[in-house]
């Protein structure tokens, strides 16, 4: 027999012995000490799929695919900018009416999976994405919101964590890949069993007040940081992504503990400049799916490096969590409390997934939440909305529990927008100019820089707008 037939026919033998190994001592590990509820899953089920079990991520990504060639006019599937950690591909769409067309509509962006073992995260997100194509000129509101709103979904934003505890190598596996700090692992190490504890927590690895309280040092620990802010590739490409989009409403979903979740996460945190028309928000939010709403230390507990504070520290967006399908002593419960916190019925009464997923898709519509500028520019110009500055961590807690002061990163916002053929006069939603302190209770007093480019002209303007207002520019000289 070949050398290299043989080497293929152990390496997957051995494969093998590694996947029914680790399964079989996952299972024993996780046996929770009573019996979970089983309710029967109605076939098909009342999901805008009727779908009836958990994706797999082949499964997922391949229904992008499908989405992307069924709604060309409505769906754009994209790349994010980084691969994973072992190397794949993420990715995720933009949903809006004549999506391949540039336009200055605000931003809804919705995730999915930041922790592996978080199945139902992956379910609502596809879901909902399917509920709103389906519904275009069936619905009022979705068909409005098409109009309106740039829908943005990155249902998995863990992919290879995802893949290791959906096939069942490491069902309960909370973090990504990383086995050990600096280094890239291998697929065979990241699923090893003794390597099982180990990864970072993509939802501590932001950089806003990384490095504080609620996130542990190393690979091992449950809510591991990791090496630096943005140090793994996953948080790379959603900082990438809300850097070159104005997203102005954010939500990442998660399981299982019933609230509605935004800043402050991190003890440094000040209150919010904000705060009254984005706590507001959070208790409709709460409203809605019958949970507590609020500040993270407040109704949860205390962490940093989150997706929220990112969003919200950089940009002004209003970003939340969801911890969905609560009460079932699991992270991916039976699939029918996913039908059931889908529609708000069933285990959860009244406690609609989907009427909060509409809710932040209606605020993003909303330019009270918001700002906006009135540009007069000619057409075919590329316009550009430019801000660079600096953000900071929290003071970084050490391995001796000791704090070493803040680290400092820099941060560019650049988002564009094609002023379309026959049109000299745009309206562009965007953030505020004006973006929250990390220090106290105000807005740091910023611009935007807006340029104007065609046929080898520019002109730049510097723009301050204030939540709820709007700005009016004259570009018209870049012609």
């Amino acid at each position: 027999m070949r050398a290299d037939i043989r080497r293929t026919i152990h390496c997957a033998a051995a494969h093998l012995t590694l996947l029914v190994a680790f399964a079989a001592s996952s299972a024993l590990a996780q046996t929770p000490r009573t019996a979970p509820v089983t309710v029967p899953v109605p076939y098909p089920s009342p999901l805008p799929t009727g779908r009836v079990t958990y994706r797999t991520l082949s499964e997922a990504y391949s229904e992008l695919e499908r989405m992307a060639v069924a709604y060309p006019l409505l769906v754009k599937r994209f790349a994010l900018s980084h691969r994973s950690l072992l190397g794949q591909t993420m990715w995720g769409l933009e949903i809006s009416r004549d999506v391949q067309r540039s336009s200055g509509k605000p931003v809804f962006l919705m995730t999915g999976l930041h922790h592996a073992r978080e199945w139902p995260t992956v379910e609502l997100t596809m879901e909902f994405v399917w509920d709103v194509l389906k519904n275009d000129g069936v619905d009022a509101r979705i068909t409005a919101l098409l109009d309106d709103v740039r829908l943005i979904v990155v249902p998995i934003v863990n992919p290879d964590g995802f893949d290791m505890s959906r096939s069942l190598i490491n069902e309960q596996k909370r973090k990504n890949c990383r086995v050990t700090i600096g280094k890239v692992p291998t697929w065979a190490e990241c699923a090893a069993p003794l390597n099982a504890d180990a990864g970072v927590d993509n939802n501590r690895n932001y950089g806003a007040f990384w490095g504080g309280g609620g996130a542990t040092i190393g690979v091992s620990g449950g809510s591991s940081r990791g090496e630096a802010p943005f140090s793994e590739p996953e948080n790379q490409s959603i900082r990438d992504l809300l850097s070159s989009h104005q997203v102005v409403v954010a939500l990442s979903n998660h399981t299982p503990d019933a609230k509605v979740l935004r800043v402050p996460s991190a003890a440094e945190e000040p209150i919010p400049a904000d705060v009254i028309p984005y706590d507001s928000l959070a208790q409709a939010l709460g409203g809605d799916l019958k949970w507590p709403a609020g500040p993270w230390p407040k109704i949860y507990y205390v962490a940093s490096g989150t997706l929220e504070e990112i969003a919200y520290y950089s940009a002004g967006t209003f970003a939340f969590t969801f911890e969905n399908a609560p009460g079932q002593r699991s992270f991916h419960p039976a699939y029918s409390f996913v039908i059931d916190q889908y529609f708000g019925t069933g285990a959860y009464p009244g406690s609609s997934a989907r009427a909060g997923f509409m809710r932040l898709y209606e605020a993003a519509a909303n330019p009270a939440l918001h700002s906006v500028l009135n540009i007069k520019a000619p057409a075919g110009a590329t316009l550009t909305l430019h801000k660079l500055f600096t953000m900071e961590s929290s003071p970084v807690i050490g391995a001796d529990s000791g704090k070493a002061p803040a680290l400092t990163f820099p941060m560019e916002l650049t988002s564009t927008f094609i002023v379309p053929r026959g049109l000299t006069a745009v309206t562009w939603h965007v953030n505020p100019s004006v973006r929250p302190s990390q220090h106290a209770q105000a807005h740091l007093q910023e611009s935007w820089t807006l340029t104007c480019a065609l046929a080898g002209k520019k002109q730049s303007v510097s723009v301050m707008v204030l939540r709820g207002a709007a700005a009016d520019v004259d570009l018209h000289r870049c012609r």
